[in-house]
């Protein structure tokens, strides 16, 4: 048996051996050292972290103040008074309040709406809104029924006329609306062109050379579909 032991022994000798061995003539890559050595670097770093039984110093810890307490307790301040949420008209309305408010003013019989409820104001409506939205209502035909248009406005209004005419017809010959326009001297025709002449029509144009070459030939060879 303690043979066995010491052989046993040797080999784990021999083989750590070996390790260290074939652990030094290991490549380093650029770190000086080879694979063995910095494994038992690693190993020693890691039993010198834990293995000390020397404590570092202990920490001071100071205790608390006491609280702060008022000289006399006896006299406590007066509380506050509770606000009045209702009757604030700063104070926020919350939907559900709002809800119930609209269902408890709105119209509760059963027949058509009046004419008053129908015609009323809704809520949140500015007069300054219905005045910039408002295009055909009696308020805004009034306002321009009685509104009296000075000369310079009358000839403005003219002016404004006669350029959408211009622009209709043939254009302005000093500006142009659109970079795609033509000038309108380009559109005018020449002097020696055919204005109002539509031409002669090409069936009679056709028929006229067909009578020139008519033959017995020429009438066959039309009738054929091909």
């Amino acid at each position: 048996m303690t043979k066995t032991v010491r052989l046993a022994s040797h080999a784990m000798a021999i083989g750590a051996v070996t390790l260290v061995l074939s652990g030094c003539l290991g490549p380093t890559y650029g770190t000086g050292k080879s694979q063995g050595e910095t494994l038992f670097d690693d190993l020693n770093n890691m039993v010198s972290l834990g293995g000390g039984s020397e404590k570092g110093a202990e920490i001071a810890y100071a205790p608390r103040p006491d609280l702060v307490k008022p000289e006399n307790t006896s006299i406590l301040p007066p509380p506050q008074a509770a606000r009045n949420t209702t009757g604030d008209p700063n104070w926020p309305e919350s939907p559900e309040q709002r809800s119930a408010r609209l269902q408890a003013a709105a119209y509760q019989g059963d027949g058509p709406l009046p004419a008053d409820i129908a015609t009323a104001r809704k809520e949140g409506v500015t007069q300054a809104y219905l005045d910039r939205t408002t295009r055909s209502g009696h308020k805004f035909d009034s306002n321009r029924r009685d509104t009296i248009l000075s000369p310079e406005e009358l000839r403005g209004r003219g002016e404004l006329v006669r350029q959408r005419l211009r622009e209709g017809q043939q254009g302005s010959p000093t500006q142009r609306k659109y970079l795609s326009e033509p000038p309108v001297a380009y559109r005018k025709p020449a002097a020696t062109a055919p204005v109002g002449d539509p031409g002669e029509d090409e069936s009679v144009k056709e028929r006229r050379i067909r009578g020139s070459n008519g033959g017995l030939g020429s009438k066959i060879r039309d009738l054929l579909p091909f």
